[in-house]
């Protein structure tokens, strides 16, 4: 069709023009050499900030144990024991009196066919040691039988000091034991006024304390 449209106008003597489209442009090849463009890393999260290094406060509150409760003493009575404690735990009656600075139990049965008055001191508010005190026994048999179970319980003693010179002139020896931080002294007396030198002889004294240093040798 467009080519008779051109024929006719060609013999009509009138100009013709020719409209030739544009070609598409070719796209572009890559060169062959071209260097291939490097890999994209992912991108990584910030970093989160350093938490600030512990103090040397807060280092020792983690070395340091928390603190352990008072040393047990005797039966349930602990070093450091506030006396209401100790009170609501021995009511007084005929055998606890209530001093200043001490609660006595009496007629304390502490082996067989053996008895004592305990003390439990407290002059500063706090139990701080146990003294029992035991009358002496035929032939000071109460004496050498609580040496021997404490032996047995705890093994030899450290010490056997002999005591002379001592309170109203009492002779005897000092038997030391120490378990779980707690020191024994047992002193076994063995004539003098109180300690006697005839049938009831060998009164003894035995201390529950926390702390060495408390024993008077």
């Amino acid at each position: 069709m467009t080519i008779l449209l051109l024929l006719a106008a060609q013999a009509a003597g009138q100009p013709v023009t020719t409209y030739n489209p544009p070609a598409p442009a070719a796209q572009a090849a890559p060169a062959a050499n071209a260097p291939a463009a490097p890999p994209t890393e992912p991108t990584s999260p910030p970093a989160a900030s350093a938490a600030p290094p512990a103090s040397s406060e807060t280092n020792a509150a983690i070395a340091t144990p928390a603190a352990s409760h008072g040393l047990v003493l005797w039966r349930n009575i602990e070093s450091g024991m506030t006396v209401a404690k100790l009170r609501a735990l021995y009511p007084q009656g005929s055998n606890v009196t209530y001093k200043d600075d001490r609660t006595v139990l009496s007629d304390v049965s502490i082996i067989e066919g053996c008895q004592a008055k305990v003390n439990i001191m407290h002059p500063s508010g706090v139990v701080e040691e146990i003294v029992m005190r035991g009358e002496g026994s035929i032939a000071g048999r109460c004496s050498l039988k609580i040496i021997t179970a404490l032996s047995g319980k705890y093994g030899e003693p450290l010490d056997k000091d002999k005591v002379h010179g001592s309170l109203f002139g009492r002779e005897g020896k000092n038997y030391i034991w120490t378990h779980d931080g707690v020191t024994l002294q047992l002193k076994r007396y063995t004539n003098g006024a109180l300690g006697g030198g005839g049938l009831f002889a060998a009164s003894w004294e035995l201390r529950y304390s926390g702390n060495a240093s408390n024993i008077d040798l």
